[in-house]
């Protein structure tokens, strides 16, 4: 029995150092890329404080850094993963992650949100707002960063 509750010990350890190398090895690239688009965004706008990261895919990938700048005022800095092009928007040019959520919550009426991330849709800063509808479907409501006007739907994925 004394061999049984060891062998029950051994396995349960070696199921959590597996289990912490698996997530840590799955969330790696998040990390890798989060950190770089840091580095970047400081080294190529005025953007001196990162904060905030948002990865958004869709014909083209963007990472989006939100942070200060040396004059403490706050700039959304969105980075083409394939090129490096940077575009550049003071924060009060555009509408807030809660105001976004919000017209996705009053136009859709989804049982839950997901995530809200800042990206780039045919040239145009977006925020693409995920949730599940009531069918527990996935659906993106995605707005105009700047103004909050709707571009378009995509439901019941």
């Amino acid at each position: 029995m004394k061999k049984f509750f060891i062998g029950l010990t051994v396995f349960l350890i070696m199921l959590i150092i597996g289990s912490i190398v698996l997530y840590r090895r799955s969330v790696a690239p998040y990390n890798n890329s989060k950190e770089e688009a840091f580095e970047y965004a400081i080294a190529h706008s005025d953007i001196i404080t990162p904060e905030e990261f948002y990865w958004y895919n869709d014909t083209e990938t963007f990472f989006t850094v939100v942070g200060k700048t040396e004059e403490d005022t706050e700039l959304v800095v969105l980075i083409n993963q394939d090129n490096g092009d940077v575009t550049s928007i003071p924060i009060e040019e555009t509408i807030s992650k809660q105001s976004a959520i919000q017209k996705t919550r009053e136009a859709r009426q989804p049982d839950k949100i997901l995530e809200a991330r800042i990206g780039m849709d045919n040239n145009i800063p977006i925020w693409e707002v995920s949730y599940r509808n009531e069918n527990g479907r996935l659906g993106y409501y995605i707005l105009s960063l700047e103004d909050g006007e709707w571009l378009r739907t995509i439901d019941n994925i």
